[in-house]
Order: C-alpha cells, then structure tokens, then sequence
C-alpha cells in the first residue's frame, strides 16, 4: 500500500494535568501486517481482541495521558502516515485528530468505532463520548471495529467474525457480573462523584446516581471557585460515601473536596485509560472489573 509523504507541523507538547505519555515512540514492527492506530488505549485493546494475529495495532495514547488535552508530538504524524487505518472513538473525544491527520498527508482511511450508538448530552449541547464505560455500549465498538477490519482484510473475514463473537460473549458475562456485584451495594448508596463527566453511562445502565464532578465530559477548563464550592454542599446534602479519582488527572481537586466535604477518598477508577503493565486494569475487561470492585469497596 502506498504511503503519503511524511509532515511535520505539530509543536513537541507535555502533558501537564496529569500523567503524560504517547503510544507512538517505535516504528511499526511488522510490515508486512496492516497496520492500525487507535486514539486511545482502550480502542487499541478492543481491536485488539477482534484483530488477533492478522493486524498490528498500535495506540496514540500510552496509559495515564488524557485525550480531552493531549497534543499530539511528531512521533505521532509518522504513525499516521505509516498506518492503513485509524480507529477513533468520535463525539469531540478526540478535537485534536483532524489536525494531526492533516500533518501527516490528510488522507488516512479512519472510522469512529462509537459510530451509530445513541450518545447522551451534556446538557449544553455537547456529546459525552464516554460509551465505552458501559459494557453494553462497547458491543457496538467491538461490532464497528469487526466490519472496519474486514473492509481492510477481508481475507481475514473468518477470523474477525470468530474472535468478535467470542469477545460479544465476554462483554455479556462482564454485563453479568458488574449487575452481581453492584447488587452488593445498597441502593442509597450508589452515589458517584468522580473528577470529571466519565461514568455517566456507566451510572445509567448499573443504577448509580451521578451527584457531581468537578469536571464536565472534558478536562480542558479548570473548575471555578463557586462550582467546587457545589461540589462540596451536594456530597454533604447527598450523604456520598467516598468520591473518586481518575487516573488520567491530577488529584489535586478532589483531595481538597474530599476534606471539606468531610469523606474520604476511594481507590482510584480508569475511565479515559487503561493502566499500566502490573495495574490490573490493562485490558478492557480488566479495567472495567478494577472499577467496579472500587466502586464497591468505597461505597458499600
């Protein structure tokens, strides 16, 4: 396949609210596979799953890096120039793709694997991206990552169709198992506040109550005095056991609404990332089941 010429225009950035890092430091290894880049780390380990042996993945995004602020470094224009096909999630997650694929050629194949589900607002007009935090939700990834592959490969139709279903199948039992576990909770008590607009969906399919978070769906503006000020009279009114830290933000906030609310902090949740080799929330599925088991020791 030809590849377009490389560009260089993006400026060298740092992350600065919180872990940094970018997926993209080596060259693809293998090229005689196609080669498919996810935004983030959570798209890559589902495609992953779909993908098996067939394609090499590789994701933009390394574990902790927010994709509501990244900037994306030169690294990152050489892999979208050198890859068949880009999967991102879509909803505004990523505002900074466009951009990126435009420096490296402007004309990479890419699908938004969130594509055709049913997104809930924000009540200012804006999407919230987050779908994949509900399991239910992310067969619809899983289904748009399948088709996107055989489009790319359809000599390997076979094989895509086999290991989607089997991973249908995981996402069932994973369904199954976060309803046995949050039934453990009691329902006064299934009450989230988190840093920022991420387990809304989550919230809704497993009965939680959304009190509030610092942030909204994005992290891109910082929280005004008057707005954390309401953060900490709706935990007091609303009786919130613990509230929670996302690992893609600094914890900063939330330590200081966590004492003048008078509640402690629970185990930190994954929501924008995976985590890192040793975590235990380096896979979808895994990453899910670490939520859910903090979830459950900070609120029951």
């Amino acid at each position: 396949m030809a590849r377009p010429a490389l560009a260089f225009g993006l400026a060298l950035a740092v992350l600065a609210a919180g872990p940094a890092g970018c997926g993209a430091r080596q060259e693809p290894s293998d090229p005689d596979r196609p080669l498919v880049v996810a935004t983030i780390n959570i798209i890559a380990d589902l495609a992953r799953q779909v993908a098996g042996d067939r394609v090499e993945v590789r994701s933009l995004l390394a574990a902790g890096a927010d994709p509501h602020t990244y900037e994306p470094v030169p690294a990152d224009v050489r892999l979208i120039a050198r890859s068949d096909l880009v999967l991102y999630n879509g909803f505004n997650l990523e505002k900074w793709l466009e951009k990126l694929i435009a420096n490296a050629g402007g004309t990479r194949p890419r699908v938004a694997v969130a594509e055709g589900l049913a997104a809930i607002g924000d009540g200012r007009g804006d999407p919230d991206p987050h779908l994949w935090m509900d399991p239910v939700q992310a067969r619809g990834y899983v289904v748009n990552i399948r088709d996107a592959l055989i489009r790319l490969d359809p000599e390997g139709a076979g094989a895509y169709r086999e290991n989607a279903r089997r991973y249908l199948e995981a996402l069932e039992a994973l369904d199954r198992w976060i309803r046995e576990q949050v039934a453990t909770i009691p329902p006064e008590r299934r009450k989230l506040v988190t840093t920022h607009d991420a387990f809304r969906y989550f919230g809704r399919r497993y009965g939680f109550h959304v009190v509030g978070t610092i942030w909204g769906i994005s992290t891109e503006d910082e929280p005004s005095a008057r707005e954390m000020a309401a953060l900490v009279d709706a935990v007091r009114r609303e009786g919130v056991p613990a509230v929670f830290v996302e690992t893609t933000i600094n914890p900063r906030l939330m330590q200081r609404i966590a004492e003048d609310a008078g509640v402690r902090i629970g185990r930190p949740l994954y929501g924008d990332s995976l985590g890192p080799p040793g975590s235990g929330a380096e896979t979808y599925l895994d990453m899910m089941r670490f939520n859910v088991m903090a979830l459950v020791e900070g609120l029951r």
